[in-house]
């Protein structure tokens, strides 16, 4: 029986995480493990400085007090303490594309995951007024079957990210390469009752360029977008410019 180790970023109430756990319960043992509150955008960040809690939520379903990361690592290493198949994190409620994974806790469990040598995908709906869950772990299980069945190449993770549009209506699943997001910079300055003032960090809409092969075009024509990341950021096209650049 394969292993299955579902987590996200939108905490352990999300009702997302029931509908995706039945879709992969027809292809293997499926355990949860994920933050006992939202932890959105958090990144990569990990735990090491405070106890991290875990609590059992019922049959092989487990909330921790802690982000996304932990929730791999301690869903595997402590948890299951077994041989894990496939990692799956989501189905987050919004777009994850383009720069978004560097502030994604759902990209940063399944980053975490291929950290530990275990094939991974980050799932996202890019949420409209469907809520269209459903047929998001339809396409996300879609997925993890086919990593189940060949595997991934060390060190990488598919980014997976559905339009939230009506049944039937995803066009098909396009590989894609990761696009520009355009974000609003904009910080409110505010005070609270005792006069102080405190800084509030505004999302804003969301834009991106929408170039051909990008995850944003797939998912702008009603395509799901698959992307493959990988661990290593080094800029190798860089290398031999900056030794060029001699001794200071």
């Amino acid at each position: 029986m394969k292993q299955i180790l579902v987590t996200n970023d939108d905490g352990i109430n999300a009702p997302a995480l029931d509908m995706l756990k039945d879709k992969l319960t027809e292809l293997g043992d499926v355990t949860i493990v994920a933050p006992e509150v939202p932890r959105n955008a958090m990144g990569n960040s990990i735990t090491l400085h405070k106890p991290v809690r875990i609590n059992k939520m019922g049959n092989k379903k487990y909330s921790v007090s802690g982000a996304p990361v932990d929730c791999v690592r301690i869903g595997v290493l402590t948890i299951l303490n077994s041989k894990v198949d496939v990692v799956v994190s989501g189905i987050n409620e919004g777009a994850n594309l383009g720069d978004d994974i560097g502030y994604s806790g759902t990209v940063a469990g399944a980053r975490e995951a291929a950290l530990l040598g275990i094939p991974s995908i980050a799932s996202s709906l890019v949420t409209g007024e469907n809520r269209n869950f459903v047929q998001a772990a339809d396409i996300t299980a879609e997925i993890v079957k086919k990593i189940l069945n060949s595997g991934l190449p060390d060190r990488r993770l598919l980014n997976l990210n559905i339009p939230d549009v009506k049944t039937g209506e995803v066009r098909g699943i396009k590989i894609t390469h990761l696009g520009v997001r355009i974000y609003e910079n904009h910080i409110s300055k505010r005070c609270d009752p005792s006069g102080r003032e405190y800084y509030w960090i505004l999302g804003g809409v969301l834009d991106g360029i929408k170039d051909e092969g990008t995850d944003m075009k797939a998912i702008s024509e009603n395509y799901a977008s698959l992307t493959p990341v990988l661990l290593d950021y080094t800029d190798y096209s860089l290398i031999k410019e900056l030794k060029n650049w001699g001794s200071p």
